[in-house]
């Protein structure tokens, strides 16, 4: 009868794809665009990692096992670091059954960074791997029909059919730790269960194919979580605004600029997602594509406005007063404009 269906799978390898803003001049077009989300952790010294066979504290054979080899192959895919697998590591694990509880004392891993030449380790252990099922009386509303006067068929009134709705879930949790093979200290914990479900009369899925979209949604939650990849945020608000300075914390915003203000600031809103990602702002005269002024920067998420100054007379000595335009750049197209102008006086 009636079917309903969610995933919450997050993508982990996506395309380099920037959406242009087209037509927008007032920096508050809203949009969405991809950039390169850092664990907090990491650093870009940090290249080699050793990913130990998780624990299995579930009741479903095999499990831990199962996703830590899953964790090792998009983690080799993904590029971040070069990976070890427990192929890499039987001789140890085999010494020391470190795989029984997925737990990793600091001296032993120690003893695998110097062995193996890895930077961390990735262990853990899974907690829950099962689905469940439940079963609910819904009602549709029936039309019931009749005859009227002129002997047509009209509906007069309606009854309640009951049907029974089915949902089905899919749950996978794991609990993920990040040991620095030098010290052997943890350097970064991860848990965020997946929970995968299909509704209906009946239901698009069954738990099987939802316990295995449980699993690879888990394997995505935990690859985010210690390596770069790349993840779609929302622009929102005025992403670019020009001022002639920040006073007291506040910055006294002006579209309107004259040689008398010396500089300008293009001010930048991103989103803390952004942090570590490289953007460009270009300044070019409305309508033209040459570039006038131009400045390269990282955002750092500590920041929810941040300027960046320019000079006014080299702009008016290359092309006088007239319309600008300010772009903001994260690839080969704009994400953001903002126009202003540059005019003798006010």
């Amino acid at each position: 009868m009636t079917h309903s269906f969610r995933l919450s799978a997050r993508l982990i390898l996506a395309l380099v794809v920037v959406l242009p803003l087209s037509g927008c001049g007032d920096g508050s077009k809203k949009s969405k665009i991809w950039v390169y989300h850092y664990p907090d952790f990491y650093v870009s010294q940090l290249k080699r990692v050793a990913v130990l066979p998780f624990g299995n504290r579930t009741r479903a054979h095999g499990v831990g096992e199962s996703i830590s080899d899953k964790v090792s192959a998009v983690l080799t895919n993904n590029g971040t670091y070069e990976v070890y697998t427990r192929q890499h590591l039987q001789d140890v694990l085999k010494e020391h059954d470190a795989a029984a509880s997925g737990l990793i004392e600091p001296d032993l891993a120690m003893r695998i960074g110097k062995r193996k030449s890895v930077q961390a380790l990735v262990c853990g252990a899974c907690s829950r791997y099962e689905t469940a099922t439940r079963n609910e009386t819904r009602y549709n509303n029936v039309p019931v029909y009749g005859i009227n006067a002129k002997g047509k068929k009209v509906i007069t009134g309606w009854r309640k059919v009951p049907y029974v709705w089915t949902r089905h879930d899919a749950f996978a949790e794991c609990q993920v730790h990040v040991i620095d093979a030098v010290t052997g200290r943890q350097i970064a914990a991860v848990y965020d269960p997946s929970n995968i479900w299909a509704g209906g009369s009946p239901p698009k899925y069954q738990p099987a194919d939802l316990l295995r979209m449980a699993q690879d949604d888990q394997v995505a939650r935990i690859v985010k979580a210690i390596a770069v990849t790349r993840t779609r945020v929302k622009l929102k608000g005025t992403v670019l605004k020009t001022a002639t300075g920040l006073y007291d914390q506040k910055w006294d915003w002006q579209k309107h600029l004259t040689p008398e203000d010396k500089q300008f600031s293009v001010v930048v809103r991103l989103p803390s997602e952004a942090d570590r990602n490289n953007f460009k702002i270009t300044i070019v005269p409305k309508g033209e594509r040459v570039v006038v002024a131009e400045e390269k920067f990282v955002w750092d998420k500590k920041y929810a406005r941040r300027g960046y100054a320019f000079k006014i007379k080299p702009i008016i000595d290359q092309h006088g007063f007239g319309e600008y335009q300010a772009k903001l750049y994260s690839g080969p197209e704009p994400i953001a404009r903002y126009n202003f102008e540059i005019v003798e006086e006010r």
